[in-house]
């Protein structure tokens, strides 16, 4: 799963100018990317398309991020899912509740394009 282009990637952010920010990043880099402006409209497009990852802001309005990741760990199909944390509100409190929670990953906004590709490839291909 090293290749980009080889990757479905449900995004989900509730602030606009993050969640194109991200997209972007990600289209630019041949990832096929499906956007949701709020965790509903995530776990709606969770109903449609099979993801490689679900990238999701941990603070957003119910569900958040946190919610969406039971979510994804309690159904069946989508328990192996890797999903990775976003958010602007970082403290290392956070991060180790993310990591303690399940996340695959967790990045911290501002992203930097170069860094974030290499945390998600190595969270699809661990060593």
């Amino acid at each position: 799963m090293n290749n980009p282009s080889n990757w479905k990637v449900i995004l989900v952010d509730d602030e606009p100018d993050s969640l194109k920010l991200v997209h972007d990043m990600l289209t630019a880099s041949g990832v096929e990317v499906f956007d949701a402006a709020n965790g509903s409209q995530g776990l709606s497009l969770l109903e449609k398309v099979q993801p490689t990852m679900v990238i999701v802001d941990l603070s957003m309005p119910h569900p958040d991020g946190w919610d969406l990741l039971q979510k994804l760990r309690s159904n069946p199909t989508l328990k192996q899912t890797p999903v990775v944390a976003i958010t602007a509100y970082y403290s290392d409190e956070v991060e180790r509740r993310a990591q303690e929670a399940g996340f695959s990953a967790f990045v911290r906004k501002p992203i930097r394009v170069k860094t974030f590709l290499n945390v998600l490839t190595s969270v699809l291909n661990p060593s």
